[in-house]
């Protein structure tokens, strides 16, 4: 016992002597780092934008973990925009650097551990690290995102929103940079995440772009091979339609002099093949679709039975390859079917006598009924209502839709129904901005 407390006390006294040893042997502060941080310290508390802009500028110059930290701490979570904008360009700056680098893809990792609240730090971290043209870092990255997005904290509008971003920047540093994010897993499995990258991809003005969605075409169906084509006709003029194999010989004989149509040019639509469906004149592209029709007693006489007829016709048209479901909506809602079916024969007979039987009553919730709609996982929603919700503020339950489906990416195709009681009075008002801000079309019917 004696011995094994002398050898305690050896290891004690040793350890002891090796942290004092390795402090004396410690660099000493880094002057210049110290004044720089003390300069930025106290131009950052001026009221000038310009002047906390060129503080943010002069400190990128050095390029170290603290002035990374500082950066993110106080350059990014500046109130002007300005500022933000020259903390995120520094920010670019430093992530080719090794120490430096990786000091922001730990910081980003730790991010994605906090709650909500601090995406704004996770996002502008994630729109410097994509940039890097490290290509093991990139590999890091997708292994984080990856294991990010497949975890129960998965925040999707994190990369979601960088993404968006670059499409609005539209040159080649965004195509290589929403390239690089439709490397994660949840790009092959995601319907929303996929149909951002595509979005994306559909409004940068580079020939990668257009060689992206070509070589995705095979890989595609429904409402994405849609958004595909579109884009594809839109700014080659060519009529190829879902032939990925004429595109793909065409884009191999025109690459090299290809050139975007100037802005502003009047683009070219994909014809619709002869057996498309439609209703009230919307295509239906999508492969997984919700019907949601107002049976409020607002809607009574005329304007229901032409509802009805419209609905019965447009599910009598629809390929088996399509699923479908109903909800009918007034003070509540019924859903037909717990989840999206086939368009089968026997199918689309029983939702037939489902809506010929359907009753009015009194009430509009919409927002209720868009919810239920949302819970059914389709690509698109096809909303015929004729007046404003009872269940809430039209701006509001818009803003609140159009928030709730920016990861989700699905088309909310609106059809206001003008009768005698409403002369038309807030279709425009609700509908018409519900299907402009979610990807869809919006129709006014008498």
């Amino acid at each position: 016992m004696k011995k094994r407390a002398q050898l305690q006390w050896c290891i004690a006294v040793t350890g002891a002597l090796l942290i004092a040893f390795s402090s004396a042997l410690a660099a000493p502060p880094d002057p210049e780092l110290l004044a720089a941080k003390q300069t930025f310290a106290k131009e950052m508390k001026k009221k000038s934008a310009a002047a906390r802009v060129a503080a943010v500028e002069t400190l990128s110059e050095l390029v170290k973990p603290e002035t990374a930290d500082l950066l993110i701490k106080r350059g990014i979570a500046d109130d002007d925009r300005s500022v933000r904008i020259a903390a995120q360009k520094g920010l670019r700056q430093f992530v080719d650097d090794r120490t430096v680098g990786e000091y922001l893809l730990n910081e980003l990792k730790k991010s994605f551990r906090k709650p909500p609240a601090n995406d704004t730090v996770a996002i502008e971290l994630l729109r410097a690290l994509i940039t890097t043209e490290d290509e093991s870092r990139q590999e890091d990255l997708v292994t984080m995102l990856d294991d990010f997005l497949g975890s129960p904290k998965a925040h999707p509008l994190i990369p979601m929103t960088v993404i968006d971003d670059c499409a609005a920047e539209g040159d080649g540093a965004a195509f290589q940079s929403v390239s690089r994010l439709a490397k994660v897993k949840v790009f092959e499995s995601n319907f929303g995440y996929r149909r951002c990258v595509v979005q994306a991809m559909s409004q940068i003005r580079e020939p990668d772009a257009i060689g992206f969605l070509i070589d995705l075409l095979p890989k595609t169906q429904g409402l994405i091979q849609h958004d595909v084509i579109q884009t594809l006709t839109r700014v080659t003029s060519q009529k190829f339609r879902d032939n990925d194999r004429n595109w793909a010989n065409w884009w191999r004989e025109n690459q090299k002099d290809f050139k975007f149509p100037p802005a502003g040019t009047a683009l070219s639509e994909a014809s619709l093949d002869d057996q498309q469906p439609t209703y009230y004149g919307i295509p239906i592209c999508a492969k997984r679709i919700v019907f949601v029709l107002d049976t409020s007693m607002s809607m009574r006489g005329q304007p229901i039975v032409l509802a009805k007829q419209a609905l019965l016709k447009t599910i009598e048209s629809l390929p088996e390859s399509v699923k479908f479901d109903i909800v009918f909506f007034d003070g509540a809602t019924a859903t037909w079917q717990p989840r999206l079916v086939p368009a089968s024969a026997e199918a689309k007979m029983e939702a037939s006598q489902i809506i010929a039987d359907r009753a009015l009553k009194l009430g509009t919730v919409s927002n209720a009924a868009l919810n239920v709609a949302f819970e059914l996982d389709p690509e698109a929603i096809y909303f015929v209502s004729d007046g404003e919700p009872t269940d809430g503020q039209p701006a509001q339950i818009v803003n609140y839709v159009t928030q709730f489906n920016r990861t989700r990416r699905v088309s909310i195709h609106t059809v206001g129904v003008v009768t005698i009681r409403n002369g038309g009075a807030g279709l425009t008002s609700f509908m018409e901005p519900l299907a402009d801000r979610n990807y869809g079309k919006f129709r006014l019917v008498e």
